[in-house]
């Protein structure tokens, strides 16, 4: 089964749709990946952003026990590999739905369409509930951008409980791939020793790179494009420190997924 990597902060306005977003295009364009693309915040600005590539399946209708509608594996010849299931109002009335019900079926949807792409990208809601909970059980990795200020701090070691709970509790495939810096002021003093205290706590996640506040970001996403689409020279310092944290990011996935598979090829061995 391929990769499904989830972003998730139990904290919102740290950069998690803009990250998620931002990898599914990075994958597809210069790994060449094809990418089924999970929008579940009801907000919907990853849809909105990838609208281009809609297959016209809704991101909800992975949690109905019924027969899941044919998701296309590709789109027009010449466009990205990149497949969306949107976001849709709807969403919000899963958290009202019973867990036993909607968890096994959305969990057993992904894992089909894990078989039919390279890697499956699931963006989340900015809040613990069965969404977050749904996607993480049926992820292999866990990506956590965080904004180095105090409340997105403290959430970030509220995610990490979660992803670490749900890993002993329901699925043992999970791994936490790495905490990404988003947002970054490097002029900020406060923020430099965030990040040591960061690197302290967590020496094995987080990720050597950071992203700094840049408006071309923003500003690529609302044309549905990737900053590295954009000419301006902001575009461009941009996508570089962007491209530099995903590869680092990429690396430690693709790492993990290589000793997953060693341990999985012993055990069929003995």
């Amino acid at each position: 089964m391929s990769n499904v990597v989830v972003f998730g902060n139990q904290k919102g306005g740290v950069g998690k749709s803009t990250l998620s977003v931002l990898y599914a295009l990075w994958l597809a364009d210069l790994h060449h990946h094809s990418v089924c693309f999970i929008d579940l915040d009801a907000q919907g600005n990853a849809s909105k952003t990838l609208q281009a590539c809609d297959s016209q399946v809704r991101s909800v209708d992975l949690f109905a026990e019924e027969a899941l509608p044919v998701v296309p594996t590709c789109l027009l010849a010449g466009q990205r590999p990149v497949v969306l299931l949107a976001a849709t109002k709807e969403l919000a009335d899963i958290e009202l739905a019973k867990p036993e019900a909607v968890v096994p079926a959305f969990r057993h949807n992904v894992r089909q369409l894990a078989q039919s792409f390279d890697t499956v990208v699931i963006d989340t809601p900015p809040t613990l509930g069965l969404r977050m909970s749904a996607a993480l059980i049926a992820a292999t990795r866990a990506v956590c951008p965080i904004e180095l200020e105090e409340y997105s701090m403290d959430g970030v070691v509220d995610m990490l409980k979660t992803i670490f709970g749900i890993r002993q509790r329901y699925n043992p495939r999970l791994e936490l791939a790495g905490i990404v810096l988003n947002r970054v002021n490097p002029r900020s003093a406060r923020q430099k020793a965030a990040i040591q205290q960061l690197v302290l706590s967590y020496p094995d996640f987080v990720i050597p790179a950071r992203i700094s506040t840049r408006s071309a970001i923003p500003e690529a996403l609302a044309e549905g494009k990737a900053v590295w689409e954009l000419g301006k020279s902001s575009a461009r310092e941009a996508g570089a420190e962007i491209k530099g944290a995903f590869t680092a990011l990429h690396l430690r996935i693709e790492r993990s997924q290589d000793t997953t598979t060693a341990a999985t090829n012993a055990e069929i061995a003995a």
